[in-house]
């Protein structure tokens, strides 16, 4: 087999999951604070960076557009995002944050940003750099 030993791939999986794990948890706590769920902050987070028709957002987050639905309906009560005709096609909706949602997505983004942060700040900087390398090198798309 080509590739690290199965014994260090295990453990790293592992390691991988557990840190996972505990920045979603993490995560649900911040997002909380806020009164949102973790796919409410990342629909907030989605429609801030231009993601704005309902079935683009379904796709994002690989859940249903009946699902994308009940979201919106959610966040649109809570006063955090708005649905308006498409201006070039009034058979399309777009989405966009209200003042109040904008708002909440900057507090989410600084809030998550401290949290994880301070798991960070465990990290020597010259780790932060080579973990940060790590990471680049394992997520780049169409590269094995």
């Amino acid at each position: 087999m080509n590739g690290p030993p199965a014994p260090l791939v295990e453990e790293l999986s592992h390691l991988g999951y557990a840190l996972m794990r505990l920045l979603l948890q993490r995560a649900k706590e911040v997002f909380a604070k806020e009164g949102l769920s973790l796919l409410q902050a990342e629909v907030l987070r989605l429609v801030r960076e231009g993601v704005n028709a309902p079935s683009r957002l379904a796709e994002h987050l690989e859940i249903q557009p009946s699902q994308v639905s009940h979201l919106l309906a959610s966040l649109e009560e809570a006063g955090f995002v708005e649905r308006r005709l498409d201006p070039e096609d009034r058979r399309r909706v777009l989405l966009h944050l209200t003042p109040k949602g904008e708002e909440a997505q900057k507090r989410l983004k600084e809030a998550w940003l401290a949290a994880y942060s301070q798991h960070l700040a465990r990290l020597h900087p010259e780790e932060l750099l080579l973990f940060r390398d790590l990471l680049r090198k394992l997520t780049e798309v169409g590269h094995a």
